[in-house]
């Protein structure tokens, strides 16, 4: 299980950017199942099993028009997609794209202080490191 942090997460609809996440991070779990032979302890062979993706961002600055992403129209089942782009620092610039990611649950704190905080889980169908 490898665990991807990113720092000032991009958060794009249609191609277009319409947000900025303070912090983020993303968890890839291939759910491995190990098979054993009868009377054995080790295993023979692991089996990948579905692939997930899943991760967290922590709002800062959004466009309005992010709003629209966590609202589903009367009817509708679904929420609507949208894709992450993690700017990975180092010598090569390269960026962790997660595709077509849907807000599973979210959570909005209000504090004393007036600094509000938005933290949202979601899942994402695909991912891919673009250079």
């Amino acid at each position: 299980m490898a665990v991807y942090k990113g720092w000032n997460a991009k958060i794009y609809k249609d191609g277009l950017e319409i947000g900025l996440a303070e912090s983020a991070s993303v968890e890839i779990a291939t759910n491995l199942e190990p098979f054993y032979e009868m009377g054995s302890r080790y295993a023979v062979e692991l089996k990948e099993g579905n692939e997930e993706i899943t991760g967290s961002i922590s709002k800062a600055w959004i466009d309005t028009n992010y709003l629209d992403l966590l609202l589903v129209p009367e009817g509708e089942s679904t929420l609507t997609d949208f894709d992450l782009c993690f700017e990975i620092a180092g010598a090569n610039s390269i960026c962790l794209y997660a595709y077509d990611c849907k807000f599973e649950k979210g959570s909005l704190d209000i504090p004393q202080d007036g600094f509000l905080k938005e933290d949202y889980d979601f899942r994402a169908e695909s991912i891919a490191l673009v250079p």
